[in-house]
């Protein structure tokens, strides 16, 4: 996606018109903020979590999630450790490549390299402007994921992260 593109996008209010979001937030007035910015943006459906294991609960064999939007900094299973669950598999309903984007308070050197090791689709720093976001979420869509071997996802370390929670 070109920037020209990223662009029109923030303009389109029909952007995410027949998308369905996951949003994962162990606070409920983030979730609130996130799902206001995808129905702005026309999101046919929004789905709560306030927990990776709520979240898990939420995968549906018959419909997918469009993307699934998360937070960084959650306990006792972080957003990167969700990530990695869905990459290698370890999850039924969910597919490898399911678009993931990452929300953090954190621009921090490890979790950034973490999250690009497990092949995020997107990542974005609170507070979330809606411009940025929803062109982060854009190039996610547009940018298809090429998957590695299980064992790639499996070796990036996660344990180093627990620091920051």
């Amino acid at each position: 996606m070109t920037q020209r593109d990223a662009d029109q996008a923030t303009r389109d209010r029909t952007v995410l018109a027949g998308k369905r979001a996951l949003v994962v937030d162990d606070q409920g007035y983030m979730i609130d903020v996130v799902c206001e910015i995808l129905r702005h943006f026309a999101a046919d459906e929004t789905v709560r979590a306030e927990s990776v294991e709520a979240a898990v609960a939420r995968f549906d064999p018959h419909i997918n999630f469009d993307c699934v939007i998360c937070d960084f900094n959650m306990k006792p299973v972080n957003g990167i450790q969700f990530l990695q669950a869905i990459r290698a598999g370890k999850l039924a309903h969910v597919k490898r490549d399911q678009p993931f984007i990452l929300l953090t308070g954190h621009g921090d050197i490890e979790v950034v390299k973490a999250a690009k090791a497990l092949d995020v689709s997107g990542y974005a720093v609170k507070p979330v402007a809606p411009d940025t976001f929803i062109k982060v979420i854009t190039r996610a869509f547009a940018t298809p994921l090429a998957l590695k071997p299980v064992a790639d996802y499996e070796r990036v370390p996660t344990q180093i992260l627990k620091r920051f929670q």
